[in-house]
């Protein structure tokens, strides 16, 4: 279950709670509910956290990947290049394709490398997202419940 799927499940406890008579809309909720529904928010942001965390890892080891293919694409058009200037007439062809390969390395390798970085910038403003919202309606649901936890105080 996710923080947003708990979040529901309390949002929809509140809606439903039973209203006290005569007290402005105060309600009357089991706390051994509310408490349930807290503790499984706090085990379920750690693993969202957590995923987030394995987001930047994931995108360290895809520029990593990156960066050594396009390493290896830049040894491979050096290599040919060699072998090329070893005979006369091909010698200027080899080293235009060598420049081209080389050229078209560095612009993938760009591109891959921009192309992960918003990916996971995306990524990491979605989980920001929402783990913000989640910690907003905690907060907005922890002042309800003190609310009620107060009105039922006054009752006493």
């Amino acid at each position: 279950m996710t923080v947003n799927d708990i979040l529901d499940t309390l949002e929809n406890l509140i809606d439903c709670a039973w209203r006290i008579p005569m007290t402005n809309g105060k309600c009357a909720i089991s706390t051994d509910e509310i408490q349930n529904l807290v503790n499984d928010i706090r085990l379920t942001l750690p693993k969202e956290i957590k995923q987030s965390k394995m987001i930047v890892e994931d995108r360290k080891d895809i520029l990593s990947d990156a960066k050594l293919e396009a390493k290896n694409i830049i040894s491979d058009a050096e290599k040919r290049a060699n072998k090329m200037i070893s005979e006369n007439e091909i010698t200027k062809q080899a080293q235009q394709k060598a420049s081209q390969i080389i050229s078209q390395a560095r612009t993938q390798s760009k591109e891959l490398r921009k192309m992960t970085n918003e990916y996971v910038e995306n990524l990491l403003n979605n989980m920001e997202s929402i783990i913000s919202n989640s910690a907003q309606n905690l907060k907005n649901a922890h002042v309800e419940i003190k609310k009620i936890i107060k009105s039922n105080n006054n009752l006493k």
